[in-house]
């Protein structure tokens, strides 16, 4: 997730470090020399950890599936579920949903 302020600070340090963008900047037309630094520093702000996300989403995937078989299994044994293996399972659906729900910035 790109935040602004990221973004922002990385166009800083983009200008402040090249001179001939400081001198672009002080020309005709700011405005367009401003656009190509934005769009270079999204470029290099970090856009996340893919690998990550699919271990994240892997490993919360598995718990749920663990936790709603185990419940399956021992509710045809006549047996409650315990309320832990309820609370993993709950909780393990609400961090994916929070996973794919999209970001309210953009």
């Amino acid at each position: 997730m790109i935040q602004p302020t990221r973004s922002a600070t990385k166009m800083v340090e983009l200008i402040a470090n090249d001179v001939q963008l400081r001198s672009r900047l002080q020309g005709s037309d700011p405005v367009q020399v401003l656009k190509e630094v934005a769009a270079q520093a999204e470029q290099k702000t970090w856009q996340g950890d893919v690998l990550l996300y699919r271990i994240a989403v892997g490993v919360l995937g598995g718990l749920t599936l663990i936790a709603a078989i185990g419940s399956i299994v021992l509710v045809t044994q006549d047996k409650a579920a315990p309320d832990v293996l309820v609370t993993l399972g709950s909780t393990a659906v609400g961090a994916l949903v929070g996973l794919f729900a999209p970001s309210p910035t953009r």
